[in-house]
């Protein structure tokens, strides 16, 4: 009965073990996996900080056209 219990209690022990090197091994694939998705939402945000700057560059040329538009319009004004 002893060498029955000792043997369950070994094998008990080995299983646990075998699931805490699985769990430390999960873990290591998660934090891998979280290290790669906040590289890629790095990459992303620095995207759209480059779109922001074109479009901002977008519209100061619309609003440089559009002056300029407004004073051709006024110097053909003086003319007439």
């Amino acid at each position: 009965m002893m060498d029955i219990q000792l043997s369950l209690t070994v094998l008990l022990i080995f299983i646990e073990l075998i699931a805490f090197a699985w769990l430390i091994i999960d873990i290591q694939k998660s934090k891998r996996k979280q290290d790669k998705i906040i590289e890629l939402e790095h990459q992303i945000l620095q995207v759209e900080h480059q779109i922001l700057k074109l479009e901002t560059s977008i519209l100061d040329t619309e609003n440089k056209i559009i002056n300029e538009i407004k004073d051709v319009n006024k110097n053909i004004s003086k003319l007439k």
